[in-house]
Order: C-alpha cells, then structure tokens, then sequence
C-alpha cells in the first residue's frame, strides 16, 4: 500500500504541473484568441464540438476505460490487439459517415452553412486517438502521469503558438480550430516512441467481447454526459445564434470548464487508482472524500474572484465585444461550489465495477432534470439557461446524495463535515465582501486583498497544519 501511495502522490503531482501549465498557457493563447477574433468565430467552433464530442465517444465506445478498469490478471496483449485494429475501422468507417452525412445534416441543425468546411477538421482527432488507444491505456494504466503530462504538454505548446501566428495572421477562426485539433497529431508520433507496444496482425472477436462487456456501459454512461454537458449549447446555438453562444462559451469556461479542467488533475490519476482498491471500500470513501475537500479548497476563491471581478477582468484582458458575459458569469460560479460537494461520485461507481449504475444515474439527471431545466430556461435568454442549469446542480446534488448513501454510506453530513472549512470561508467572505463590492468605492486591489485574506485565514485556521505537511511532502517528493 506503501508504494501504491507513492505512485498515487506522483501521479497526482505531474497531473497537477500538467493541468497547472496547461491552464495558464490555455489561457494566453485564449487571451490572444478572444481579442483577435469575434463571438461568432467561438459560437460555430462550439457548435461543430458539440457535435464532435459526441462523435469521440461513438469513436472510443468506452473502450480505453474498459481496458484500464479490467483487472490484470484478466487482461493480455490479445485484448490490446483486439481493440487496436478494431479502433482504427471503427473510427475511420465514422469519419467518412460523418464526411458525408453528418456534415449536411448539421450545418442545416443550425442553420450555419460555416460548419461544413470546420467538422471534418475537428473529426480528425477520433482517427488519431484509435491509433493511440493503447499506449494512452498503457501509461495510464501504470499511473505514469508524468510521461503523459510530457507528451501532452508539449503537443499544446507547440499547436498554441501555431495558433497564435494564424489568429495574428489573419487566419480568422481556423486558429482556434487548429488549437483544438493540432495537438491530436502532434501526440501522434510522441505517443509511438515514447510507449513500447506494437501492433500485431491478430485479432480475436471473443477476447473483444469480452472488453465490450465492460465498455458497453461505459460508452452510454459517457455519451449521456457529453449529451447533458452540451444541452445549454445545443440550445443555445440552435435558438440564439453563434454569436450568444460565443458570449456563453465564455461565460463557461471561466467557471464550468475551468473548474473541471481542474478537478481533472484529480480525477484522472483516481479512476485508475480507485479501479486498484476496489475492493477496500474504506479507502475508496477516504480518498473520495479528501478529494472533495482538495477541490473545494482551490475551486471556491477562484469562483468568489469570478463572481465579484468578473467585469474588471472581461475590461481589463478583453475588449467590449465580450462584456455581456459578466452576468452569465455570475450566475455560473454558482453553479461550481454546488457540483463540487458530489463531484465525481459516479466516477467510483464505475471503478467499483458498477457501470450499470452509473448509467442509469446519468439518464435519469439527463431525462427529468437537465432537459427540462435547461429548455424551460431558454424561454429567458441565455441568463435564463444557466439560472437553469444552477436549478439542475441543486436537484442532482440531492440526487447524488441517495446513492452516495446506499452505495459507499457517506451521508450529507459526512461532506458537509469534510468540506466545514471552504464552507465556512466562502460563506463568509460573500456576507463581507457583497456590502464593500456594492456600497464602499474602494480599489479592486484592495478588495482583492479582503477577499483573500478572509478565505485565506478560514482554510489556514482549519488546516494550516495540513497544508504545510502537503508542501514539505511534495517538495520532498522524488
């Protein structure tokens, strides 16, 4: 167990540098991207991803989760063999489908002719991941976060800059389309050097089936959340228009994509971390819980920054062309702190072996709670939307509450007691800082000040111990 945890720590920490980097340089080469080019230009690059998301997850079929989930006794080459070439058909036979089908029916979805000539770039990427299927299971599989966050690192880097010379070249909104899919080729070859496994003309439909019996699940599971994850956009896009959903996409990355983009540093090293234990509960409910803390900690000031800065931060970074998204903004940092007390927990059901559970979670949030919240809120704007979306978080939290309960025993009491500290901090600083925001002209540095030293000084009274264990520990981390 020793070792395992010195794997987990390692593991956590390169995610952590990965995600760390990866969202700072995102967020230059956002910063380029968003002055130079228009809403409009991230309204129709959001609308083809919506539908590109949902066609990476027709392309993997759950595939690469089932692999890293399946035990090691049970697993042999014969199952990577298997999954290789039947990938690689599989994801080509759906580009050419999507080429020749898919393009004309979208385009006409949204009314957006625009969407033609962009899907088929942005469908590049499924061919791409078949190929390297395996050797992302391989390292993941070994918990070797540090190679995959090299490998991954480096193929952002080098796309953003190239996407930066396009958008300062005039290349418009094939920048930002380039910036999504140019890193998929870029990891290409990295990923054949760097992980030692070779395809073999072998194929077996039984071992195949046998990984099919696990991803089946997996895929519907992830499909339902690609589909409830882009139902504001969907609706967004196809009612409002590309440039609403530019201002939206904004307003969502700031708070939503950002935390999740966050929380991924976590999430990515626990699944296959989780899937190792599973059959030690107590330590599964352990770590989930510190996780949840872990999250709340980080993400709570940032979503206080967004929801009492966001305009001096639109006016500072952008031009005016993006100031309506403040009240957007506003409304979905909201929504964060509320996802954040469940966050995941299907996530260990999965790596619990309980996929079917999993599943039926995410239909049933999807069917009576995110549809309708989101279509009852489109009759109100794009405000109306995500005040529809924090009303879908509140019910799913209680939701995820019941079968948090039933499944791993933890109750609301047990999270509300893990998570007292952000709570508490949180709370407080919006009940000081909403009277100096709104009735005191002070500068927004001095604010800024208020706002940290308030949170600051809640977390450090609960766990300043802790916290200082952690930083000697990761220091001293080899």
């Amino acid at each position: 167990m020793k070792d395992l945890n010195k794997i987990l720590k390692a593991g956590l920490l390169w995610s952590a540098i990965q995600v760390l980097f990866r969202r700072i340089f995102d967020f230059i080469v956002k910063l380029v991207l968003l002055n130079v080019l228009f809403p409009e230009d991230f309204g129709l690059v959001t609308m083809t991803v919506v539908f590109t998301s949902i066609i990476q997850v027709i392309a993997d079929l759950g595939m690469k989760n089932a692999l890293i989930q399946r035990k090691k006794a049970q697993l042999f080459d014969i199952h990577y063999q298997s999954v290789f070439w039947f990938g690689i058909v599989w994801a080509s036979l759906i580009f050419i489908l999507v080429y020749f089908f898919g393009n004309p029916l979208i385009s006409n979805f949204f009314e957006e002719p625009r969407t033609v000539k962009i899907l088929p770039v942005l469908t590049i990427p499924i061919i791409i991941e078949a190929i390297t299927l395996v050797h992302r299971v391989k390292i993941l599989r070994v918990l070797n976060f540090k190679k995959m966050a090299l490998i991954q690192t480096s193929s952002v880097v080098i796309a953003g800059l190239i996407s930066i010379t396009m958008a300062l070249n005039s290349f418009g909104v094939w920048s930002l389309v380039f910036y999504i899919s140019l890193p998929y080729l870029i990891q290409l070859p990295l990923f054949l050097i760097l992980v030692k496994w070779l395809p073999r003309f072998t194929f077996s439909i039984r071992y195949l089936q046998e990984i099919f019996k696990i991803s089946g699940y997996i895929f519907i599971t992830t499909l339902l959340i690609v589909l409830t994850g882009n139902l504001d956009n969907l609706f967004i896009g196809k009612i409002m228009g590309a440039k609403i959903l530019g201002i939206y996409s904004l307003a969502f990355m700031f708070t939503i994509l950002l935390s999740s983009q966050i929380t991924s540093m976590m999430d990515r090293v626990l699944f296959p971390f989780y899937s190792r234990v599973q059959d030690d509960i107590a330590l599964v409910k352990r770590y989930y819980l510190n996780s949840l803390l872990y999250y709340a900690i980080v993400l709570y000031p940032v979503m206080l920054l967004m929801l009492f800065f966001c305009s001096p931060i639109l006016d500072f970074f952008f031009d005016s062309k993006w100031s309506t998204a403040a009240p957007v903004i506003r409304i979905l940092a909201f929504v964060v702190p509320v996802q954040l007390f469940t966050h995941k927990s299907t996530l260990v059901y999965r790596s619990l072996g309980k996929p079917r559970l999993e599943t039926f979670i995410y239909l049933l949030t999807l069917l009576f709670v995110m549809l309708p919240a989101v279509y009852l809120g489109s009759f109100y704007g794009v405000e109306g939307i995500s005040l529809g979306i924090f009303a879908a978080a509140c019910i799913n939290l209680f939701v995820s509450l019941y079968f948090l309960n039933r499944e791993l025993s933890i109750t609301f009491k047990d999270i509300l007691v893990k998570l007292k500290a952000p709570l508490i901090g949180f709370f407080m600083t919006i009940l000081i800082m909403s009277p100096i925001y709104l009735f005191v002209e002070a500068h927004i540095f001095v604010q800024l000040l208020v706002l940290i030293l308030i949170y600051g000084s809640v977390i450090y009274y609960f766990h300043g111990e802790k916290i200082k264990n952690l930083i000697r520990k990761i220091l001293l981390l080899k």
